[in-house]
């Protein structure tokens, strides 16, 4: 079961509307995390312990819990909570509860426990919490716990089974291109889309950022170009690499 996430992780707060009552507790907060994510790799059985340390901007302490979170990505890219490959029982936080000072940095340690039998990629969330702010508009008072989250990712080296296929092509004035993650690792893939007109000549190339593609799942993207195409069918030529190597395919779009 996937039940959703966004209001947990820090990358998204940004997109919340102005007068969300999120959005309003998030402004009396200025925390940021280092390092902003975790990817560890280690044998089945291994274990490792990482510090976390979590800067507080504002003049005064912030009181801050720590719960921990399993995890999936959507096809549009949004945190989901999902039992699926769940790192969070082979996961320590010491401390759980702690006190951010004035301008200052706290420290947490994250010690890790690769289980045994495990194969591929696990994955959890770590959620920093702070007190809950009073908020809302007139005489509308409610109140909101603003959160940060940490993603740490463990791969079971020697299990790995990474695979990746690609769909690219269909109609619209931007490009649809779907990534299905058939093995057990993640994908971080990068690239971009080759479009060419019907002589055969490059008319466009659609870079692609650094996208996470979880094992057994799959995203979903449209591509625009920076000047709109004129209408027609083009060719599409799309090229990826990741960490475990490169991956290609090809399509046809039909631009209305």
């Amino acid at each position: 079961m996937k039940r959703s996430l966004v209001a947990l992780t820090g990358l998204l707060f940004g997109a919340l509307p102005l007068m969300n009552p999120l959005a309003q507790a998030l402004a009396q907060v200025d925390l940021a995390l280092s390092p902003a994510r975790l990817e560890l790799v280690l044998p089945p059985g291994g274990e490792v312990t990482e510090v976390v340390r979590l800067t507080n901007g504002l003049d005064r302490e912030e009181p801050l819990s720590v719960a921990l979170r399993p995890f999936t990505l959507t096809p549009q890219g949004d945190v989901a909570e999902s039992d699926e490959r769940n790192l969070c029982p082979h996961l320590t936080v010491t401390p759980t509860a702690f006190t951010a000072p004035p301008r200052g940095t706290a420290e947490v340690r994250l010690t890790l426990k690769a289980p045994p039998g495990a194969e591929g990629t696990l994955a959890c969330l770590v959620v920093f919490t702070a007190q809950p702010r009073p908020t809302g508009p007139g005489g509308l008072r409610i109140t909101a716990s603003p959160s940060l989250g940490l993603a740490v990712y463990l791969t079971l080296r020697g299990t790995e089974r990474p695979a990746l296929r690609a769909k690219v092509g269909g109609e619209g004035k931007a490009l649809p291109l779907s990534l299905e993650n058939p093995g057990n690792v993640l994908q971080r893939v990068t690239g971009e889309a080759r479009v060419f007109g019907g002589e055969g000549k490059e008319v466009a190339r659609l870079p692609i950022a650094e996208l996470p593609v979880f094992p057994g799942g799959y995203r979903e993207l449209a591509l625009e170009p920076e000047a709109p195409l004129s209408p027609g069918r083009y060719r599409v030529v799309l090229i990826l690499e990741s960490a475990y190597g490169r991956y290609a395919a090809e399509g046809v779009w039909a631009v209305p």
